[in-house]
């Protein structure tokens, strides 16, 4: 039985089929529309062949179809670079830069996508956490090597890279200013540059204690 991306529910063929139709038909209404021509549930249901009551079955509201399809974008567009990733862990900050310049673009260029998500870092967050495993090794591996700081966990890295791309993409900026400030957000991941007086960490338990 298929399944479907935006949950991993297993669903019959028929039904995965009309969740297709309405995915590829809202992706391309989204990037379509502008603000005389709004995109409408109606309006997708149509040009998906599908009665409306059917989307609502599927997608509740305008919210979670607009998640589904950034779920859909994300995993064509950023999957491949975390499969690069998972390949070689070399050069992890270049990697890190990279997904979150990814993502960056990706929601510049779905603003009107993007406008329909209630919780766009929450909904980056969960995507990348599917990633955890990936992110783990990888980061064990960079922090044996020095190349990230000790303090970073791996739930640390959905949290920074969502939070980074959302707040880079809120400022009108062309794509080298955007890989620029990126590239500076993500210096605090440099062990030559850790401060560790976070709460709990060494340097915070010995001030306290002194």
């Amino acid at each position: 039985m298929p399944t479907t991306p935006e949950s991993g529910v297993h669903v019959r063929a028929d039904a995965y089929s009309s969740i297709k139709r309405i995915i590829d038909a809202a992706r391309d209404a989204f990037s379509e529309a502008t603000t005389t021509r709004p995109v409408t549930l109606k309006s997708i249901a149509s040009d998906a062949r599908v009665g409306i009551a059917t989307l609502y079955r599927h997608f509740p509201n305008r919210d979670a179809l607009a998640a589904a399809v950034f779920d859909t974008i994300y995993t064509d567009e950023v999957g491949p670079i975390l499969s690069a990733a998972a390949e070689r862990s070399d050069d992890p900050k270049a990697t890190l830069l990279n997904v979150a310049e990814q993502l960056a673009d990706i929601m510049y260029r779905e603003r009107q996508l993007i406008a329909s998500i209630a919780d766009l870092t929450a909904l980056v967050t969960s995507l990348l956490s599917r990633s955890d495993e990936l992110f783990g090794s990888y980061l064990r591996e960079a922090q044996q090597i020095g190349n990230l700081r000790a303090d970073l966990t791996t739930e640390d890295i959905p949290y920074l890279l969502a939070m980074t791309a959302t707040a880079i993409t809120s400022i009108e900026l062309t794509p080298a200013q955007r890989r620029r400030y990126l590239a500076l957000l993500l210096d605090a991941l440099n062990p030559a540059q850790t401060s560790l007086n976070g709460p709990g960490s060494p340097r915070s338990e010995d001030a306290m204690s002194g």
